[in-house]
This record gives C-alpha cells, sequence and structure tokens, in this order.
C-alpha cells in the first residue's frame, strides 16, 4: 500500500511539473430566460389628449353642470380677515406649579474642594452675600476619600458664570475656580446639592 501510495503520488507531481500536462476543465451556464409583462396603452383621444375628451367634446350644457361660479358677494365671504389686533401674541408666563415640574438647570462656579464640613463652612462664610447669589456645597467619594465641594452661583449660561468669576474676590479668584454644569451634577453619581445660603 506504502509502495503504491508512493508511485501515484510521484506520477501526479511529476504531472504537475510537465508543461505537457493538459486537463480538460467544464463549466456548466445557467440561463434564466424573463418573461417581459405586456404594459397597456393609456387611453389616448384622437385628438391627442390623454384623458379622452377634446375640445369637441365639451358642450355648453357640460361646462355647466361641470363648473362652479361663485358671485363677487359671495367670494368676498369666502375670504378671511384678521383684524390688527388678533395678529399680536400673548406671552404668559408659567405658574408656580409648571415651574416646580421644569426646573431650570444651569450653571454654577465650583470655588474650591475641600476634605471637612467645617472647612465648607468658613469657605461658604468668606463669599460674598450681597449679591443674592446661592451657596451650595456638594460632596463625592474619590477613590474611597469622601469630597466637599463649595458651588457659588446659579447662572443662566456659561458665559454668565464665567463672567461672575472675575468678580469674585481675589483669595477666590487665586484657587482657580472654574464653571460646572448642575445638570451634570444632577446626573452624575453623587446629584446632592445642600444649599448654604
Amino acid at each position: 500500500m506504502k509502495k503504491i501510495s508512493i508511485v501515484a503520488l510521484s506520477v501526479l507531481l511529476s504531472a504537475c511539473a510537465s508543461d505537457t500536462y493538459i486537463t480538460d476543465v467544464t463549466s456548466d451556464s445557467y440561463k434564466e430566460d424573463y418573461k417581459v409583462a405586456e404594459v397597456e396603452k393609456p387611453v389616448v383621444s384622437n385628438e391627442g389628449t390623454a384623458d379622452g375628451i377634446t375640445e369637441t367634446n365639451v358642450t355648453q350644457s357640460n361646462e355647466e353642470q361641470n363648473v362652479v361660479k361663485v358671485s363677487p358677494a359671495a367670494e368676498e365671504k369666502m375670504v378671511v380677515k384678521k383684524s390688527p389686533e388678533a395678529a399680536a401674541v400673548v406671552i404668559i408666563p408659567p405658574t408656580a406649579k409648571q415651574v416646580a415640574m421644569n426646573p431650570r438647570y444651569g450653571f454654577t462656579i465650583q470655588v474650591v474642594a475641600v476634605g471637612s464640613q467645617t472647612k465648607v463652612d468658613e469657605f461658604a462664610r468668606m463669599l460674598p452675600n450681597n449679591t443674592n447669589q446661592p451657596v451650595w456645597e456638594n460632596y463625592k467619594v474619590v477613590n474611597g476619600t469622601k469630597w466637599y465641594t463649595v458651588l457659588y452661583g446659579d447662572y443662566a449660561t456659561r458665559n454668565e458664570a464665567k463672567e461672575a468669576i472675575s468678580v469674585l474676590p481675589t483669595e477666590f479668584r487665586n484657587l482657580k475656580p472654574f464653571v460646572k454644569s448642575i445638570d451634570s451634577i444632577k446626573n452624575s453619581e453623587f446629584p446632592t446639592l445642600n444649599k448654604l445660603n
């Protein structure tokens, strides 16, 4: 058995190595015939219009049956006229209940991050309180350590908050405060904001 397979392998290899080896290659092809659907031609009159109605088919009685005539007085009634007072839009402010349902989350300034509640209270007392801006604390745990952040103000836009940083006392500007989105705090892992004033 071994001798036969060795001989067969050597014959096969020699046939592949020679340039006189000829093989017949055949392939099957498949042709698919499609039937073409017959398309009906549109109805066209002898006059060349698509709907079969020609000017010769229109009579006075056909025209009177199919045309609605409106008198000028009736046409005036059909036009809607708006008075200039009706065009004014009245804007009604939201009710207290609506405001409570959709609170506005703006921007605030993170003044400092400290490691104890007593330092939070110290910084909160030092912040200006004559501007009617709220002061908050927010705590979070970073690498197992509890940090308290002191946040100052509630501003509608990021630019308003940036401008407010420039009017903070110098000792707070030296701490490099930055603008923070209240929405990002509310959606964070530690969403608690405690108002301090």
